[in-house]
Protein backbone atom coordinates (compact mmCIF):
# COMPACT_ATOMS: atom_id res chain seq x y z
CA UNK A 1 0.00 0.00 0.00
CA UNK A 2 1.18 3.41 -1.02
CA UNK A 3 0.66 5.52 2.27
CA UNK A 4 1.35 8.94 0.91
CA UNK A 5 -1.65 7.80 -1.62
CA UNK A 6 -4.08 7.49 1.72
CA UNK A 7 -3.17 9.97 4.08
CA UNK A 8 -4.08 13.25 3.10
CA UNK A 9 -0.95 15.46 2.98
CA UNK A 10 -2.44 17.97 5.99
CA UNK A 11 -2.20 15.24 7.90
CA UNK A 12 1.64 13.92 6.88
CA UNK A 13 2.75 17.32 7.34
CA UNK A 14 0.87 17.26 11.21
CA UNK A 15 3.08 13.63 11.52
CA UNK A 16 6.05 15.17 10.48
CA UNK A 17 5.91 18.42 12.54
CA UNK A 18 5.21 16.50 15.53
CA UNK A 19 8.43 14.16 15.16
CA UNK A 20 10.37 17.10 14.82
CA UNK A 21 9.36 18.99 17.64
CA UNK A 22 9.85 14.78 19.35
CA UNK A 23 13.31 14.81 18.24
CA UNK A 24 13.89 18.91 18.95
CA UNK A 25 12.11 18.51 22.36
CA UNK A 26 15.94 18.10 24.20
CA UNK A 27 17.49 21.20 22.71
CA UNK A 28 14.38 23.77 22.84
CA UNK A 29 13.76 22.68 26.48
CA UNK A 30 17.30 21.45 27.88
CA UNK A 31 16.60 20.20 31.31
CA UNK A 32 15.94 22.33 33.83
CA UNK A 33 17.97 20.81 36.29
CA UNK A 34 21.16 20.90 33.89
CA UNK A 35 21.23 24.06 33.78
CA UNK A 36 21.04 25.55 37.28
CA UNK A 37 23.32 23.12 37.69
CA UNK A 38 25.81 25.14 35.61
CA UNK A 39 24.38 28.66 36.83
CA UNK A 40 24.96 27.20 40.36
CA UNK A 41 28.25 25.92 39.58
CA UNK A 42 29.42 29.28 37.60
CA UNK A 43 27.90 31.26 40.85
CA UNK A 44 30.26 29.16 42.84
CA UNK A 45 33.43 29.60 40.96
CA UNK A 46 32.69 33.47 40.82
CA UNK A 47 32.42 33.40 44.53
CA UNK A 48 35.18 31.62 45.77
CA UNK A 49 37.69 33.09 42.74
CA UNK A 50 36.85 36.33 44.49
CA UNK A 51 37.62 35.43 48.38
CA UNK A 52 40.81 33.98 47.31
CA UNK A 53 41.75 37.26 45.52
CA UNK A 54 40.98 39.16 48.70
CA UNK A 55 42.96 36.78 50.84
CA UNK A 56 45.43 37.12 48.51
CA UNK A 57 45.39 41.06 48.54
CA UNK A 58 45.52 40.86 52.37
CA UNK A 59 48.51 38.44 52.16
CA UNK A 60 50.26 39.99 49.25
CA UNK A 61 49.96 43.82 50.92
CA UNK A 62 51.68 42.37 54.60
CA UNK A 63 54.37 40.52 53.22
CA UNK A 64 55.43 43.27 51.08
CA UNK A 65 55.12 45.73 54.66
CA UNK A 66 57.58 43.03 56.35
CA UNK A 67 60.05 43.60 53.68
CA UNK A 68 59.95 46.85 53.87
CA UNK A 69 60.72 46.80 57.77
CA UNK A 70 63.84 44.07 56.97
CA UNK A 71 65.93 47.69 57.79
CA UNK A 72 64.06 49.38 60.56
CA UNK A 73 66.17 49.17 64.17
CA UNK A 74 63.27 47.47 65.87
CA UNK A 75 60.02 46.77 66.16
CA UNK A 76 59.43 50.05 68.21
CA UNK A 77 61.04 51.74 65.80
CA UNK A 78 58.71 55.06 64.06
CA UNK A 79 58.69 53.78 60.65
CA UNK A 80 56.87 50.73 61.49
CA UNK A 81 53.97 52.91 62.68
CA UNK A 82 53.92 54.75 59.65
CA UNK A 83 53.74 51.74 57.56
CA UNK A 84 51.33 49.97 59.64
CA UNK A 85 48.66 53.47 59.26
CA UNK A 86 49.89 53.19 55.32
CA UNK A 87 48.67 49.14 55.28
CA UNK A 88 45.20 50.56 56.50
CA UNK A 89 44.75 53.62 54.30
CA UNK A 90 45.42 50.86 51.28
CA UNK A 91 43.49 48.36 52.68
CA UNK A 92 39.92 48.93 51.18
CA UNK A 93 38.21 47.57 54.28
CA UNK A 94 39.29 44.22 53.89
CA UNK A 95 41.22 44.44 57.06
CA UNK A 96 40.00 45.88 60.32
CA UNK A 97 43.41 46.37 61.77
CA UNK A 98 47.20 45.87 61.96
CA UNK A 99 49.94 45.03 64.68
CA UNK A 100 53.81 44.93 65.11
CA UNK A 101 54.70 42.37 67.50
CA UNK A 102 58.21 41.85 68.88
CA UNK A 103 60.00 38.30 68.67
CA UNK A 104 58.86 38.17 72.50
CA UNK A 105 55.31 38.61 71.36
CA UNK A 106 54.45 42.09 72.64
CA UNK A 107 52.11 44.33 70.56
CA UNK A 108 54.46 47.39 69.89
CA UNK A 109 52.23 49.27 67.53
CA UNK A 110 48.29 49.10 66.29
CA UNK A 111 46.53 50.44 63.66
CA UNK A 112 43.77 52.33 63.46
CA UNK A 113 44.15 54.27 66.37
CA UNK A 114 41.18 52.60 68.55
CA UNK A 115 43.29 49.83 69.11
CA UNK A 116 46.17 51.88 70.64
CA UNK A 117 45.20 50.11 74.37
CA UNK A 118 46.84 46.75 72.77
CA UNK A 119 50.16 48.13 72.63
CA UNK A 120 52.38 46.65 75.83
CA UNK A 121 49.38 43.18 75.15
CA UNK A 122 51.76 40.02 75.44
CA UNK A 123 50.27 37.44 73.01
CA UNK A 124 52.50 34.33 73.75
CA UNK A 125 51.01 31.95 75.60
CA UNK A 126 47.64 31.49 73.63
CA UNK A 127 47.01 30.76 69.62
CA UNK A 128 46.82 32.13 67.37
CA UNK A 129 50.22 33.88 69.09
CA UNK A 130 52.45 30.84 69.81
CA UNK A 131 52.39 29.90 66.32
CA UNK A 132 53.51 32.94 64.97
CA UNK A 133 56.14 33.22 67.36
CA UNK A 134 57.46 29.20 67.19
CA UNK A 135 57.23 29.02 63.63
CA UNK A 136 58.49 32.36 62.15
CA UNK A 137 56.68 32.16 58.92
CA UNK A 138 53.96 33.20 57.23
CA UNK A 139 50.62 31.94 58.81
CA UNK A 140 47.15 32.32 58.51
CA UNK A 141 45.01 31.58 61.55
CA UNK A 142 41.96 29.64 62.06
CA UNK A 143 38.62 31.95 62.95
CA UNK A 144 38.21 32.65 66.25
CA UNK A 145 35.54 35.06 68.31
CA UNK A 146 37.54 38.57 69.10
CA UNK A 147 37.18 39.60 72.24
CA UNK A 148 35.05 42.77 70.39
CA UNK A 149 32.53 39.67 69.68
CA UNK A 150 33.07 39.24 65.58
CA UNK A 151 34.61 36.51 64.01
CA UNK A 152 38.26 37.35 62.80
CA UNK A 153 40.70 36.18 61.42
CA UNK A 154 44.67 36.36 61.92
CA UNK A 155 47.17 36.60 58.64
CA UNK A 156 50.81 37.64 59.67
CA UNK A 157 54.41 37.94 58.08
CA UNK A 158 57.57 37.57 59.70
CA UNK A 159 60.05 40.21 59.47
CA UNK A 160 63.38 39.65 59.34
CA UNK A 161 66.92 41.73 59.26
CA UNK A 162 69.11 41.65 56.09
CA UNK A 163 70.95 39.57 58.02
CA UNK A 164 68.42 36.94 58.58
CA UNK A 165 67.43 37.18 62.19
CA UNK A 166 63.83 37.14 63.28
CA UNK A 167 62.25 40.96 64.16
CA UNK A 168 58.82 39.89 64.41
CA UNK A 169 56.08 39.81 62.67
CA UNK A 170 53.38 41.91 60.74
CA UNK A 171 49.57 41.23 61.81
CA UNK A 172 46.29 41.65 59.51
CA UNK A 173 43.10 41.33 61.70
CA UNK A 174 40.13 40.86 59.39
CA UNK A 175 36.09 39.66 59.54
CA UNK A 176 35.50 37.59 56.90
CA UNK A 177 32.14 37.53 57.71
CA UNK A 178 32.05 41.07 56.52
CA UNK A 179 34.56 40.90 53.37
CA UNK A 180 32.78 37.57 52.23
CA UNK A 181 29.23 39.07 52.75
CA UNK A 182 30.63 41.97 50.05
CA UNK A 183 31.28 39.51 47.77
CA UNK A 184 28.48 37.25 48.13
CA UNK A 185 25.67 39.59 49.49
CA UNK A 186 24.92 41.29 45.51
CA UNK A 187 24.98 37.29 44.23
CA UNK A 188 22.28 36.01 46.79
CA UNK A 189 19.99 38.74 45.84
CA UNK A 190 19.94 38.66 42.34
CA UNK A 191 20.35 34.73 41.79
CA UNK A 192 17.78 33.76 44.65
CA UNK A 193 20.44 31.55 46.20
CA UNK A 194 22.14 31.65 49.78
CA UNK A 195 26.17 31.13 50.89
CA UNK A 196 27.61 29.71 53.58
CA UNK A 197 31.75 29.54 53.88
CA UNK A 198 32.77 27.81 56.21
CA UNK A 199 36.35 25.67 57.64
CA UNK A 200 36.55 21.86 57.50
CA UNK A 201 36.29 21.67 60.87
CA UNK A 202 32.38 22.88 60.57
CA UNK A 203 33.17 26.15 61.93
CA UNK A 204 31.03 29.16 59.91
CA UNK A 205 32.73 32.16 58.52
CA UNK A 206 29.78 33.30 56.68
CA UNK A 207 25.99 33.25 56.21
CA UNK A 208 23.31 35.27 55.36
CA UNK A 209 21.81 34.49 58.61
CA UNK A 210 24.47 35.81 61.19
CA UNK A 211 22.83 34.43 64.29
CA UNK A 212 24.80 31.36 62.14
CA UNK A 213 28.32 33.13 62.02
CA UNK A 214 30.45 31.75 64.51
CA UNK A 215 28.78 28.46 65.35
CA UNK A 216 29.98 24.96 64.13
CA UNK A 217 27.87 22.47 62.15
CA UNK A 218 28.97 19.87 63.72
CA UNK A 219 28.70 21.10 67.52
CA UNK A 220 25.78 23.50 67.57
CA UNK A 221 21.99 23.75 67.03
CA UNK A 222 19.89 23.82 65.29
CA UNK A 223 22.37 22.03 62.94
CA UNK A 224 22.95 18.75 64.56
CA UNK A 225 18.94 17.97 64.83
CA UNK A 226 18.53 17.57 61.48
CA UNK A 227 20.68 14.19 60.53
CA UNK A 228 20.64 14.93 56.42
CA UNK A 229 22.32 17.88 56.97
CA UNK A 230 24.83 16.33 59.57
CA UNK A 231 25.58 13.77 56.79
CA UNK A 232 26.28 16.29 54.07
CA UNK A 233 28.20 18.44 56.09
CA UNK A 234 30.47 15.70 56.97
CA UNK A 235 30.91 15.21 53.22
CA UNK A 236 31.59 18.66 52.43
CA UNK A 237 34.48 17.83 54.88
CA UNK A 238 36.21 15.40 53.90
CA UNK A 239 35.91 16.33 49.94
CA UNK A 240 36.68 19.93 48.26
CA UNK A 241 33.95 19.81 45.91
CA UNK A 242 30.81 18.47 45.41
CA UNK A 243 26.94 18.70 45.63
CA UNK A 244 24.29 16.85 47.56
CA UNK A 245 20.64 17.68 49.19
CA UNK A 246 19.59 17.47 52.43
CA UNK A 247 16.30 18.99 54.48
CA UNK A 248 16.66 22.27 56.80
CA UNK A 249 14.43 25.08 57.43
CA UNK A 250 13.40 26.92 54.88
CA UNK A 251 14.63 30.66 56.23
CA UNK A 252 15.80 32.65 58.75
CA UNK A 253 12.88 34.24 58.53
CA UNK A 254 10.72 31.31 58.35
CA UNK A 255 12.41 28.63 61.02
CA UNK A 256 9.12 26.47 61.49
CA UNK A 257 8.96 25.05 58.00
CA UNK A 258 11.87 22.52 56.15
CA UNK A 259 12.71 22.39 53.07
CA UNK A 260 14.72 20.03 50.81
CA UNK A 261 17.97 22.17 49.46
CA UNK A 262 20.85 21.35 47.13
CA UNK A 263 24.00 21.99 48.24
CA UNK A 264 27.20 22.47 45.70
CA UNK A 265 30.56 23.47 47.53
CA UNK A 266 33.89 23.92 46.00
CA UNK A 267 37.11 24.61 48.09
CA UNK A 268 39.00 28.47 48.83
CA UNK A 269 42.75 27.90 49.56
CA UNK A 270 45.28 30.46 51.19
CA UNK A 271 48.41 29.92 52.85
CA UNK A 272 47.78 26.41 53.42
CA UNK A 273 44.07 26.60 54.53
CA UNK A 274 40.82 25.65 53.48
CA UNK A 275 37.31 27.24 53.26
CA UNK A 276 34.90 25.31 51.87
CA UNK A 277 32.21 27.77 49.94
CA UNK A 278 28.77 26.36 49.46
CA UNK A 279 25.99 27.50 47.75
CA UNK A 280 22.33 26.42 48.47
CA UNK A 281 18.98 26.15 46.57
CA UNK A 282 16.09 25.49 47.81
CA UNK A 283 13.86 22.69 47.25
CA UNK A 284 15.58 20.42 45.05
CA UNK A 285 15.64 23.06 42.28
CA UNK A 286 18.94 22.26 41.26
Amino acid sequence: MNWRKTLPISVIIIIIAAACIFLATPYIFPSEPDEDKSAAIRDLEYITTNIEMVMTSIADSTESTSGALSSADSMESPEVQEALNELLSESNNYTLSYAAITPDGIIAAVAPDRYAESVGVNISGSEPGDTILRTQKPFLSDAFIAKEGFTGIEIAWPVFSREGSYKGSILAMANPSKFVGEIVAPVEKEKGITVTVMQPDGFILYDRDTAQVGKNLFEDVPFTTYDSLQALGQMIAANEKGNGTYTFYRSPENTGEAAQKHAYWDTCQCMGKEWRVILFTEDGAA
